[in-house]
């Protein structure tokens, strides 16, 4: 168990985001995190980290797991280097070493015959490999290119990159850092055809686990074999990717939607039972019985209830012609990549 959740409750001034929710993250897993817009997922994710704290309940997890977040919140971090630095700057240890081995020859320079010295410069040199200090800037080089760089790209400075693309560059350092638990929020979105497919493919060999919020259904249904659904103020799951997952609820709803009729007519019964007798001396006892049972029941909610609806309108001061817009001899290429070459259309 990497990361878990128990009875935990979350509000955003009154209004409660989850309550009384439980979740398990477990070793090796490929989770998808859904929900309709404003449920909450992003929000999920902040309380795992610890940025936001729950109101009620509690999230545990071992000292020793590290946990990787990746989100839009990243756009912050500046740097004049360039990105294989950036990206690079994930082997934290590697770099840590390669410190230490320069303070160690700088020493030897007045101190050649310390057996010391070399015996420590002797351990640094294996603690650099076994940190990956030997390959990072091949490995890092491979994620970068991987995501869409060119080799050209590697020595540009960071900040000179368009927003999508130095989220690019976090996303590789991220996974290069390699967290035991990597939480992904909307990952494919500045990323081409190609870069998503690299990434999917980087993804199935990772060693840890991995939570995904994508609103990119057929990503999910490649990635994950498991889906969580924040759902009425709850965390629903779901055994499956997330084909599975729209089927089964579709299944789950048709259950709680008659659950929810019958409870209805229940109450309706119960209501009618109470307001008829309550004031009859022979019945007072049997009716406040039934109010007692109904304020006690757990209410079913409606399936439909925690989805929000939004009524857009758009005026047209104009009628557009058939034809919106007209493109001729348009061009257009991201680097060597190359979208439109004199299309019309």
């Amino acid at each position: 168990m990497l990361v878990s959740l128990q009875n935990v409750s979350f509000y955003f001034g009154s209004r409660p985001i989850i309550e009384d929710a439980s979740w398990q993250i477990g070793t090796g897993e490929r989770i998808g995190l859904v929900g309709h817009n404003g449920a909450g997922k992003s929000t999920v994710l902040r309380m795992i980290t610890g940025a936001y704290t729950i109101d009620s309940g509690t999230i545990a997890k071992p000292k020793d797991v590290t946990l990787g977040f990746f989100n839009q919140d990243l756009l912050s971090f500046s740097s004049n280097d360039s990105i294989l630095k950036v990206g690079m700057q994930a082997f934290e240890k590697a770099h840590e070493v390669e410190k230490e081995m320069e303070r160690i020859i700088k020493e030897l320079e007045t101190k050649p015959d310390d057996s010391k010295l070399l015996d420590d410069y002797s351990h640094a040199l294996h603690d650099f490999e076994v940190a990956g200090g030997y390959e990072m800037e091949h490995r890092t080089a491979e994620v970068l290119e991987g995501l869409g760089f060119t080799t050209e790209d590697l020595q540009r400075p960071y900040d000179q990159f368009s927003g999508g693309w130095r989220m690019r560059v976090l996303l590789a350092k991220m996974m290069l850092q390699a967290p035991d638990l990597l939480l992904l929020d909307e990952p494919t979105n500045h990323l081409d055809l190609p870069s998503i497919e690299w990434l999917e493919r980087y993804l199935t060999g990772y060693p840890g686990s991995v939570v995904i919020v994508s609103h990119d259904r057929y990503f999910l249904d490649r990635m994950v074999t498991k889906i969580v659904e924040v759902w009425q103020r709850d965390l629903v799951q779901y055994s499956g990717n997330y084909s599975f997952f729209l089927q089964e609820k579709e299944e789950r709803m048709e259950l709680q939607q008659r659950a929810f009729e019958n409870q209805k007519e229940y109450i309706r019964q119960q209501e009618r039972f109470i307001e008829r007798f309550r004031a009859k001396a022979t019945k007072a006892a049997q009716a406040q019985s039934a109010i007692k049972r109904l304020d006690k029941l757990d209410r079913i909610e409606a399936p439909d209830a925690s989805v929000p609806t939004m009524n857009i309108n758009f005026d047209v001061a104009v009628q557009p012609g058939k034809i919106i817009s007209t493109l001729k001899g348009v061009s257009k290429r991201f680097g060597n990549n190359v979208i439109l070459d004199h299309a019309d259309a």
